[in-house]
């Protein structure tokens, strides 16, 4: 019984623990905050729509960026920001058009917002992120995710003036 308990407190805890990471999100970018106590980016989820929002992030020195989105069923959908197939240019990224439409700024190839983090997105999509957590109004992203594609980012928008 007091393990139960015990269990249950250390629960609890760390559910208060990721709400205190949250950052609000600006014009539909987000400053996404770390919880070095239990190793996780977090960021809001209460404000996240259909439409695309940025979060950017820094991972041993490099930018990086999310794009998050709730799709149709309000599910939340999350990606790097950096293409598959063109991953590697410094123009591997995507911006949104309106009219549910992302451009790769590489080749210039478009594809339907509702594509972002699934798994059916493969070639010239943004890389979609499965291993992510949503707690209440919070989204956690686990630093060994981050880690392990940070590479995909050494290039990303270092682009000659």
């Amino acid at each position: 019984m007091k393990r139960k308990i015990g269990m249950f407190l250390l629960l609890l805890s760390l559910a208060a623990l990721m709400l205190t990471g949250c950052a609000a999100l600006t014009e539909k970018t987000a400053d996404a905050g770390v919880n070095t106590e239990i190793n996780t980016l977090t960021f809001s989820a209460a404000e996240l729509t259909q439409e695309p929002t940025f979060v950017d992030w820094t991972q041993d020195g490099t930018a990086m960026q999310l794009i998050a989105r709730k799709d149709d069923s309000g599910a939340v959908r999350l990606a790097f920001n950096t293409c598959q197939s063109c991953g590697g240019s410094p123009y591997a990224w995507f911006e949104y058009l309106g009219n549910n439409t992302l451009q790769c700024q590489n080749c210039g190839l478009t594809f339907p917002l509702d594509t972002v983090g699934t798994t059916r997105a493969t070639g010239c999509n943004p890389v979609t992120i499965t291993e992510f957590a949503v707690v209440g109004d919070s989204v956690t992203v686990p630093q060994s995710v981050l880690a392990d594609n940070v590479q995909r980012f050494t290039n990303w928008k270092k682009i000659e003036q």
